[in-house]
């Protein structure tokens, strides 16, 4: 009995020592991964145009073929300055005719203001019933209202005969035109756009994130593409509400200083921010590890100085605190520094002290810079 006892616990021992023996360890697995870089909009510039800030499109109130267009792109003009006009033919007509109709409805009033007259006369010695004359007063204020609808009907002919003329509401500078001599305009349609020279603004296209991180007083550098070297001081103005669907981009208006001829309207400027920001950092949302206790990356320590094609390295992790910022990124607030490696794909695998594999940069296209 006690022979099979040992017999069993040796047996034991030896299965335990074979499973042992057989334990390896993880294998070592490939992991995309990425440097932390830097995004400081401060550093960054933008191509953009200078623009009018206030601006209109002139047009026609009535349809007509355009006779004339007294101005061009360039022009300048003042308060009232008749800038085109279209063929007036039509709507004289209309005026002669709407004239003509109130004379008509001024003489039948006439003639039953007279017989409201005679009835009341007969009236009064007994010759006429009192519905005639009930008869002949509302056939009189019949006339007198067709004398107001003719009235009316020809100040709107005049008012239509005077939108033959398109002219400038205020002083500006042509700044386009939409339509040529002899062609028929609808109403509506833009035939000139006339801007004021002063203020000015320079426009910008800005990515959706990083017009997130401006503030509302955020002060620029605008400088002419012909004179870089004579920048002058700008300040946001507005930003707008809703990026491009296409380009992910805000239009961005800079109110610009006082600015000198060189800012010509049309001109093309540089413009970057003149601020002091903390350096901004991003990663890819799939870099970033969402869990009800927060937000983590695993970051990834390996010999950078390395000259290998492949280098083996661990992943720990980190949390971080983040916000949105769009195009399928996310702003790391803090927890981060410039420098470092994060794994970019497969987070939702990884284990505390794993060890993985990393390429060198630029190897294959699996790694970059995370900024």
């Amino acid at each position: 009995m006690i022979r099979r006892l040992a017999l069993a616990a040796l047996a034991g021992l030896m299965l335990v020592a074979c499973q042992k023996k057989t334990e390896t360890p993880p294998p070592v697995r490939p992991v995309l991964s990425a440097r932390v870089a830097v995004d400081d909009i401060g550093e960054q510039s933008f191509v953009g145009t200078v623009e009018a800030r206030d601006k209109a499109d002139l047009s026609f109130q009535v349809l007509g073929r355009l006779m004339t267009r007294n101005v061009d792109i360039g022009d300048m003009v003042g308060p009232g300055d008749l800038v085109a006009a279209i063929d007036a033919t039509t709507l004289d007509l209309t005026v002669r005719s709407a004239q003509a109709a109130l004379g008509n409805r001024r003489a039948e009033r006439e003639n039953a203001a007279a017989t409201v007259t005679r009835i009341e006369t007969l009236r009064a010695s007994g010759t006429a019933a009192e519905a005639s004359l009930d008869d002949a007063r509302a056939a009189f204020d019949a006339a007198d209202a067709a004398v107001r609808q003719a009235e009316a009907d020809l100040a709107k002919a005049r008012d239509a005969f005077g939108y033959a003329e398109l002219r400038a509401g205020f002083a500006g500078v042509v700044t386009a035109t939409g339509a040529e001599p002899g062609q028929t305009v609808a109403a509506g349609q833009s035939v000139v756009t006339i801007a004021k020279p002063d203020p000015r603004d320079a426009v910008i296209d800005m990515p959706d994130w990083m017009a997130g991180t401006l503030s509302p007083e955020a002060s620029f550098v605008v400088a002419p593409q012909i004179a870089p070297d004579q920048p002058i001081a700008g300040r946001l103005r507005e930003i707008a509400p809703e990026a491009d669907p296409i380009t992910r981009t805000r239009r961005i208006k800079i109110a610009l200083a006082e600015p000198p001829s060189l800012f010509r309207l049309g001109s093309t400027v540089e413009v970057r921010a003149d601020r002091q920001a903390s350096p901004t950092i991003t990663l890819p949302e799939a870099a970033v590890l969402t869990r009800q206790d927060g937000s983590f990356v695993w970051v990834v320590t390996v010999d950078e100085a390395s000259p290998a094609a492949r280098r083996e390295g661990s992943v720990a992790l980190r949390p971080v605190t983040t916000a949105p910022a769009g195009e399928g990124r996310l702003r790391i607030l803090s927890g981060l520094s410039a420098g470092e490696r994060v794994a970019t794909a497969g987070v939702h695998s990884l284990k505390e002290g794993q060890k993985v594999l990393v390429l060198a940069d630029g190897r294959d296209g699996a790694e970059g810079d995370a900024s």
